[in-house]
Order: C-alpha cells, then sequence, then structure tokens
C-alpha cells in the first residue's frame, strides 16, 4: 500500500512559482512527502545556486531536505514555460515584498500571474499562498480560462517551524468556489491530515488578514501593558503569567514582554486591511491603534537608553541579536538593524551579532562574528533578539570585557540575577527598577 501511494503521488506533477521562504518551504516539503517538484526563479544566479544546495534563506531542516532531494524529485529552473506548463498542480508562492512602511507591491506577484496565464492549460489547477488583498484571487480568475481551477490556500508558516507547520498544520483554509476542485486537492494531498475549512476566495485572503491583525493586537497589548508595568513597578513576565492561566487566554497567545511585531508579515496585513477599508470609506480604529502602539516601541526604547546615557555621540553600544526573531536569518523588518539606525543616527558606536549572520556589511553597524568582539569595551549590550545560545554567555566573561556593566535586556530573557550578581546594572523590559 505504501508503494501505491508513493507511486501515486510522484505521478503529480507541481510547479512552484516563488523561491524565497515560502516556496522553498512547500518545494522541498512537497518533495519529502513523494511528489515531484519543479520550482521557478527568473533568477538565473540563484538557480544555479539551488541547484547546488545552496540557499538563500537559513529555515532548520530546509539545506538537508534540499539536498536529499536535490536533482532526485526536487528541481530549479528559470525557464517559466517548463515549469507551468502541463503541471497538475502550480504553487504561486511569492513572499509578497513589504517595503519600511509595511507596504505591499504587488508587481513581482502580477508577473507570476501573467506567466501562469500565459502558460497554464485548464488540466493545471492553480494554488495561490502568496499573501494578496482580499479580491486579488477573483480579479487574478478573470484573466484565465473559463473552466481553469483555482484555490487560495493561505500559508500560516512561522520561521523557524515552518517545514513542521506545513507537514502538520492543525487546520487548513481553502478558498475555492468549486467543490469538486477542494475534494480533488484533498485526495491528491493526503498529506493534510487535519481539519479542513472550506470558504469562498474572499474569505479565505480575508482569514490570513484576521489572524495576524489578531496576534499584531495581542502584541501590541502586552507592550502596552508592559510599558504600564514599568511605571507601576509590576513585573510584566509575572503579569503574563497570571493572565494565561485564565482559559479564555491562549497560554500560547503572543503575549509577553518584547519589542512589538516586527519582519513585515504581521504590519502588512494590518496596512492591507487599513487600505481596503479607507478604499471602502471605513475607519479601522482598533487597527489603526494596533500599529500605532507598535510603531511607538524604538522610541520608547531610545527614550530609555537615553536615561542611562543622554548623549550618546561616541557611545560603544552593542546588540545581542539581528535577526526579527530566533531560527531565520532573513533581516527584513528588522528592529535590531531599525534601532541601529537610531543610534548611528546620534552618533553612537554600533556592534551587532547574531548567530545566523555573518559577513554582511551594514551601514549603521558592525557586523561581529562572536560574543567576545561583540562585549569587548562596550557602554551599553542591548538584547533584542532571543537566540537560545545567548544564555550561554558568562556573566563574569562579559563582566572582563565591557568597559561599563549595563545591560537592557528587551525580552526578559537572560538571567538577570547572575548579571547582577556580576556587578551589572540590568535593565529588564515591562519590570519597575
Amino acid at each position: 500500500m505504501k508503494n501505491s501511494i508513493m507511486k501515486k503521488k510522484n505521478d503529480i506533477s507541481i510547479g512552484i512559482l516563488g523561491l524565497w521562504h515560502l516556496g522553498l518551504v512547500y518545494g522541498v516539503s512537497l518533495a519529502k512527502s513523494g511528489y515531484s517538484v519543479l520550482g521557478f526563479d527568473q533568477d538565473i544566479e540563484n538557480i544555479a545556486k539551488l541547484n547546488k544546495g545552496d540557499l538563500p534563506i537559513y529555515e532548520p531542516n530546509l539545506t538537508k531536505y534540499c539536498k536529499k532531494y536535490l536533482h532526485k524529485n526536487l528541481r530549479f529552473s528559470s525557464n517559466a514555460e517548463e515549469v507551468i506548463k502541463g503541471k497538475d498542480y502550480i504553487f504561486i508562492t511569492l513572499d509578497t515584498p513589504v517595503n519600511n512602511l509595511d507596504e505591499i507591491n504587488l508587481d513581482s506577484l502580477h508577473s507570476l500571474f501573467y506567466l501562469v496565464a500565459k502558460y497554464s492549460s485548464k488540466k493545471t489547477t492553480i494554488v495561490i499562498s502568496s499573501q494578496v488583498p482580499v479580491g486579488t484571487t477573483r480579479s487574478f480568475i478573470k484573466k484565465l480560462h473559463p473552466k481553469s481551477k483555482v484555490i487560495y490556500f493561505p500559508e500560516n508558516l512561522k520561521l523557524g517551524t515552518a517545514i513542521n507547520d506545513f507537514l502538520k498544520p492543525s487546520a487548513i483554509v481553502l478558498g475555492c468556489d468549486d467543490k469538486k476542485v477542494t475534494k480533488q486537492f484533498l485526495k491528491d494531498f493526503p498529506i493534510f491530515r487535519c481539519k479542513v475549512l472550506e470558504l469562498s476566495f474572499e474569505s479565505a485572503e480575508m482569514v490570513k488578514h484576521a489572524l495576524n491583525s489578531f496576534l499584531a493586537m495581542n502584541i501590541s497589548f502586552a507592550s502596552e501593558i508592559s510599558d504600564l508595568c514599568e511605571l507601576l513597578k509590576a513585573d510584566a513576565t509575572e503579569v503574563f503569567l497570571g493572565l494565561k492561566s485564565d482559559p479564555r487566554v491562549s497560554s500560547t497567545a503572543p503575549i509577553s514582554p518584547g519589542m512589538g511585531f516586527a519582519g513585515g508579515t504581521l504590519g502588512r496585513d494590518i496596512k492591507i486591511l487599513i487600505n481596503l477599508a479607507n478604499n471602502a470609506v471605513y475607519k479601522t480604529k482598533l487597527l489603526n491603534a494596533i500599529y500605532e502602539v507598535n510603531q511607538d516601541r524604538l522610541s520608547y526604547l531610545l527614550g530609555k537608553i537615553k536615561k542611562v546615557y543622554p548623549i550618546l555621540n561616541g557611545k560603544k553600544i552593542g546588540i545581542l541579536g539581528l535577526t526579527y526573531k530566533p531560527n531565520t536569518n532573513t533581516l527584513r523588518r528588522s528592529r535590531s538593524l531599525e534601532l541601529a539606525n537610531l543610534l548611528f543616527g546620534e552618533k553612537a558606536k554600533i556592534k551587532g551579532f547574531d548567530p545566523a549572520i555573518n559577513d554582511r556589511e551594514l551601514e549603521s553597524l558592525q557586523v561581529v562574528n562572536s560574543y567576545e568582539e561583540l562585549l569587548k569595551d562596550l557602554d551599553l549590550l542591548i538584547l533584542m533578539t532571543e537566540w537560545p545560545q545567548f544564555r550561554n554567555i558568562n556573566p563574569k566573561t562579559a563582566s572582563s570585557l565591557m568597559a561599563e556593566k549595563i545591560i537592557i535586556d528587551t525580552r526578559n530573557f537572560l538571567d538577570r540575577q547572575k548579571y547582577v550578581d556580576n556587578g551589572f546594572i540590568y535593565f529588564g523590559r515591562g519590570k519597575g527598577e
């Protein structure tokens, strides 16, 4: 029975359009599951690297699985016609570009839509997983053959756990007008053994916006509660433990001390909804507030830094963690880099260290390759990203290397008492000093 299932999977041909985080996770995961996968990118140099197993982004186990299935049932090409024509399924997986204002640019996505419309046939089922505003899928369908089969399948991947998120989801959402199309999709992809919600195109698109906006609301709420805890001499970490003990609040809700949401994903969906609402002449009071609270995080942190050093000119400041979250090497919309830019503008001297970032030249800071290089002669250390290995830094070593023993821990992640015992002035997040 197992061999017959595998043979059936190998008989299903899949094209993946868009080869950054989303597309590579889809392509590698589907190849791992036994499907025949061909990925497309217009960048010839990127394709050459991918066909050698050299990936442009870090995700745990992604490179390992890519190399395992490469040139077996996984390959990459810059020939759009080869990737699209005759395939059973085409997955549109472009990571939608987001600028520094969390605004999306759909030009690249529309280019892929054009190629799909040009080379696909009514045999092919087109599955859109790229992040798009409500109404995009319906608009795209108008450019296709009247009998084309289209599904909107919103991704729900988290950087650092993406392969498991894709292969073992708790639920999936399928947006489609034709139940026969989704029934065949579920038959062809039995790997999705989970709850399935079959919705309209618009509802499926809205689910993605609503979910990310809800997560962002939790994070902005946590930011304001943390601010109040600092002012009222409470401990936000303890407060959030109490909050999550209530059954009406999820124990996994993103409610914790921190610097708000970053990376572009949550901000993108809030901005999309705000813009769609503006077009419909509707004022999104709550969404505007969620976004505004988040935008204030860096200025709040800068104010805390200036309480330590009112004049930053010439001060040596180290940033521990550059990626916007652990287990990724993406710097897109990184709070650490935004902070570095602010401090650079104040004429401070900035160094940064991150386990996933090296050999990078960044305008506002010097990227170093070890804790020791980072800590040497610092006036202030700021923890921004909670990489697990940062807990292994020896406070005694840090004490001997830093010029001034001052730490701001924006995540309440390090062992405060150990640093205090080694002579540090230690500022946590959401904790009255």
